[in-house]
C-alpha cells in the first residue's frame, strides 16, 4: 500500500502547470561523508557549472565550520579550548547553533548538541583525545548560550552539530540555487530533501521514504516549498552482542529504542526538520510522539516490527 503525504493544498496556485519549455537537469556528487543531488528545470544547460560551483562552495563552508572530522574546522578548534575560554563564531555557525538550542529546549535535551564525547566513545566520531573530558556532560546544553557571536566553553563537553548540519546545509544549498535564478528544484544531501516550486506539468516533487516494515507499505511525499529529514538506525549502526547500536544516542528504554527504526519530519525548513527528526528519534517512540504532537510537528515514526505511526499534525496531509 502506498500512503500519499501532501503537505499543501493541491488546489494552490503554485501547482498550476507552466507553459515554459524548461528541461530537467541533474547534478550529483559527494559531501559530508555522503551523497548529494540536485534536480532542477532550466531553459538550457548554461548554468550547470555555475550551480555546481555554487553548491560545492556551500558544502565547503559548512565542512570548514561544523565538521568534527576536520581538525582545523571551527567546531574542532572550539572543542580544544580550555574550559572557560571563548571563541567568536561565524554567522552561519551561530544561526545553526541557535536553532540547535531551540530544538534542544523544546525536546528537553533529547536533541543535544553537547554529546560529542559520547558519540566519540560510541565509535561514531573522530579519533581524538578525551583525556580532559569528564564522562557526563549531558546537561551542558542547558547553559549553552551566545553573547553576540561569542560562545564560551563553559564545561568540558564536545560540541557536535551533526544532528542538524546536513539539513541546514540543504537550506543553504537551496538558497544558493534560488540565487542563481532557478525556481523549480529538488535539493538533497544524504536523504534530507528540500523542494522549491513544482515541475512544469504542475506536479510536485515526489520523495519516497525508505520502508522499514513490510515491503508493500510505502510512504510517498509530495514536496513543494517543503522539506523532509529522516533520522534513525537503518543506515548508520553497528551490531554489538546482538543489539543494534545507533549513531544517535537515545533516551528511550532498550526495548522501545530497539524497535523504533526512523523518524521523518516534514517542515518548510530542512535544518529544523533535521534537528527535530534527530531529537524525536532520540526521545523514543512514546515520548517522541508526545513531543511531536504537543509542538505540532508533522512526523512519521517507522518501526522494525510494526506499522508506522503518523503524528496528529501529519494525519490531515494523508491522502
Amino acid at each position: 500500500m502506498i500512503h500519499l503525504v501532501i503537505p499543501q493544498d493541491p488546489e494552490d496556485d503554485q501547482f498550476r502547470p507552466s507553459l515554459s519549455g524548461h528541461q530537467l537537469f541533474r547534478l550529483s556528487g559527494q559531501t559530508m561523508g555522503t551523497d548529494w543531488s540536485l534536480s532542477y528545470f532550466a531553459p538550457d544547460d548554461r548554468t550547470m557549472d555555475d550551480i555546481r560551483q555554487g553548491v560545492e562552495a556551500v558544502f565547503s563552508d559548512i565542512i570548514s565550520q561544523m565538521s568534527t572530522w576536520e581538525a582545523g574546522s571551527v567546531i574542532s578548534r572550539f572543542n580544544r579550548l580550555p574550559v572557560g575560554s571563548g571563541m567568536e563564531l561565524p554567522e552561519t555557525f551561530c544561526d545553526t547553533l541557535k536553532l540547535a538550542q531551540d530544538v534542544a529546549h523544546a525536546t528537553e535535551g533529547a536533541f543535544n548538541p553537547c554529546l560529542g564525547t559520547d558519540i566519540i566513545r560510541a565509535g561514531f566520531g573522530p579519533d581524538v583525545s578525551l583525556e580532559d573530558t569528564l564522562p557526563d556532560t549531558h546537561s551542558a546544553w542547558r547553559d549553552l548560550s551566545l553573547t553576540g557571536n561569542l560562545l564560551i566553553r563553559h564545561a568540558p563537553f564536545q560540541l557536535d552539530l551533526s544532528g542538524i548540519a546536513k539539513g541546514y546545509a540543504v537550506d543553504l544549498m537551496a538558497d544558493a540555487v534560488q540565487g542563481m535564478g532557478i525556481s523549480r528544484f529538488l535539493a538533497e544531501i544524504g536523504g534530507e530533501y528540500k523542494a522549491y516550486g513544482v515541475k512544469p506539468d504542475g506536479l510536485p516533487w515526489w520523495v519516497d521514504l525508505d520502508p522499514t516494515y513490510g515491503a508493500e507499505d510505502r510512504w510517498r511525499l509530495a514536496l513543494s516549498n517543503f522539506s523532509v529529514a529522516t533520522s534513525g538506525n537503518t543506515q548508520r549502526f553497528r551490531m554489538e552482542h546482538g543489539a543494534r547500536i545507533s549513531h544517535i544516542l537515545t533516551q528511550a528504554a532498550p526495548d522501545e529504542g530497539a524497535d523504533l527504526a526512523s523518524v521523518s519530519v516534514l517542515h518548510p525548513e530542512c535544518g529544523t526538520a533535521d534537528a527535530w527528526a534527530t531529537g524525536l528519534f532520540a526521545a523514543g517512540a512514546t515520548r517522541g510522539l508526545a513531543l511531536a504532537n504537543s509542538h505540532r510537528i508533522a512526523a512519521l515514526f517507522q518501526f522494525h516490527n510494526g506499522p508506522a505511526i503518523p503524528t496528529d499534525p501529519l494525519r490531515p496531509m494523508l491522502h
